[in-house]
């Protein structure tokens, strides 16, 4: 009895350990990945993944570095349940080539890879602010004159496309939202009054959109359900106030004279 009573007690040495403290192993793997395989500048990195099991409330580290090896972003961030996301815009001035992600949790770590292709960047102003026109190709379209109808909430802009040698071009329009937006929707593009499909994603101040235009194409329009007003109202406020104060000053001469 002496002797089964000791294993007893043993058995319960060791099992209750593993049931009132918990156990972490080295088995967090990390499994990622990016929402493209390549980019272009203006475009949103998105890196998102799990862990294999989750480790007291440590976050993941995230440093993502350009084809020169220098640090581009860095991002730590915490795990929802096992899941984490991470994004950023990649800038205009992006150096072209393969960048490198580097993923690291608790124990253990991960690496992606995504190119970025630079591209030729163009701009079509529009009052005070501008569209920002990417393409990858030799085949350039030359953007002309911008009008904007706050009635309709569009904005057309005449095109030549006189210069393409192939069938269609890609076109990639970053569009920021005090321009022209929907909120909670697409902006939708038109080509010579023929909506075209794009692929669409937003930051927090500017539409992505990446389209592809047809040659022989003469006007582009976007469709939104706000657009940037020709004279806003502080704009219309600014010529009241001054017209009143040219009538006064005007009126305040002729007293003194």
């Amino acid at each position: 009895m002496d002797v089964s009573k000791n294993m007893i007690f043993l058995i319960l040495l060791l099992v209750i350990p593993s049931i009132i403290l918990p156990i972490y192993a080295d088995s967090s793997g990390i499994t990622a990945s990016v929402n493209r395989d390549s980019y272009q500048p203006g475009d949103k990195v998105i890196i998102s993944g799990s862990v294999g099991q989750v480790v007291n409330s440590n976050p993941v580290n995230i440093i993502v570095r350009n084809p020169m090896g220098n640090v581009y972003d860095v991002g730590q961030v915490n795990l929802l349940n096992n899941l984490f996301v991470h994004d950023f815009v990649l800038n205009d001035d992006s150096l072209g080539g393969t960048y490198t992600v580097n993923i690291k949790y608790s124990n253990s770590s991960s690496q992606l890879h995504f190119v970025l292709n630079s591209g030729t960047l163009s701009t079509i102003p529009v009052f005070d602010s501008e569209i920002k026109i990417r393409t990858n190709g030799t085949n350039m379209i030359k953007y002309g004159n911008v009008s904007v109808s706050a009635t309709d909430n569009t904005i057309k802009i005449s095109m030549d496309t006189s210069q393409m040698s192939g069938n269609s071009v890609n076109q990639e329009y970053q569009i920021p939202k005090k321009i022209i937006d929907t909120p909670g929707g697409n902006i939708v593009l038109k080509v010579d009054g023929n909506q075209i499909l794009c692929s669409q994603s937003e930051t927090d101040t500017i539409r992505i959109l990446d389209c592809t235009i047809p040659a022989n194409s003469t006007e582009l329009e976007l469709v939104g359900a706000t657009v940037i007003p020709e004279f806003g109202p502080l704009a219309g406020l600014a010529i009241f106030v001054s017209s009143i104060t040219v009538v006064v000053l005007s009126r305040i001469s002729k007293i003194h004279l």
